[in-house]
């Protein structure tokens, strides 16, 4: 497992521990959780908010892309918003040194985008939800050469890419575990897709290809639906 995996997965266990730690100072207030209103029709606009960790290959080798995306979920049915990724690297050059073997060269990779996402739901059950996330966006891609033998700079390219791409993502919710309410708002997210570059035949960013990610989830439109159904229980309880 590499280092970036390894501090994505202790980030995770943070997370939960936090979340466990405020339960458990609240443990002693009785808190009802908002009745489920997956397949209720409604028209409502809550917050979206998704990791999007993924791991992909670019000129053959494995990368790990990171990023997010924060947006709406509307009326149940879709969501909307926009996601930011990023990606630093180091890259060996192809030449060898004749005499000691080692590359000639290495460069630091650092790729930046942002896109705009639309993703409508197959189904969206209790526990569980598929949906087909379509995505276009822009990106800088900045390539900074070093010399091995002297770390000397010798130069950068900057190129610029237009992606897009569409995928199948399959989220899973945990229930109330114990009785502790915030395990609720948490879940595993899986993600894999197709990512195409508009303008590849004239920068040449090596972009297209498949995709996967797994990471951890956080339900905003859970959070949402529970607090509004404690604010409204509280101001029931203040007029009886």
């Amino acid at each position: 497992m590499d280092l970036d995996r390894s501090g994505g997965i202790r980030a995770l266990g943070i997370f939960l521990l936090l979340l466990l730690s405020g339960q458990l100072v609240y443990s002693q207030v009785k808190i009802e959780t908002a009745p489920d209103t997956t397949h209720k029709k409604t028209r409502s606009i809550k917050p979206a908010f998704d990791f999007d960790q993924r791991f992909s290959f670019i000129r053959k080798a494995p990368v790990n892309i990171w990023g997010g995306r924060a947006g709406i979920l509307v009326n149940e049915k879709f969501k909307v918003g926009m996601g930011a990724y990023f990606l630093n690297d180091k890259l060996k050059s192809i030449a060898v040194d004749s005499v000691t073997g080692e590359p000639k060269t290495y460069a630091h990779r650092n790729l930046y985008f942002g896109t705009v996402y639309f993703e409508p739901f197959l189904f969206r059950k209790k526990y569980w939800e598929l949906s087909i996330p379509i995505e276009a966006g822009f990106g800088k891609s900045i390539f900074k050469v070093y010399e091995t033998a002297t770390n000397n700079y010798m130069g950068e390219v900057v190129k610029y890419f237009f992606p897009t791409g569409a995928g199948l993502s399959l989220s899973l919710k945990l229930p109330a575990f114990f009785g502790w309410k915030p395990f609720r708002w948490i879940g595993i997210n899986g993600l894999i897709g197709y990512r195409y570059d508009l303008y590849e035949k004239y920068y040449q960013t090596n972009y297209d290809g498949m995709y996967w990610s797994i990471s951890g989830a956080i339900f905003l439109d859970r959070v949402s639906d529970d607090i509004h159904y404690w604010k409204e229980q509280k101001r029931k309880r203040k007029i009886y």
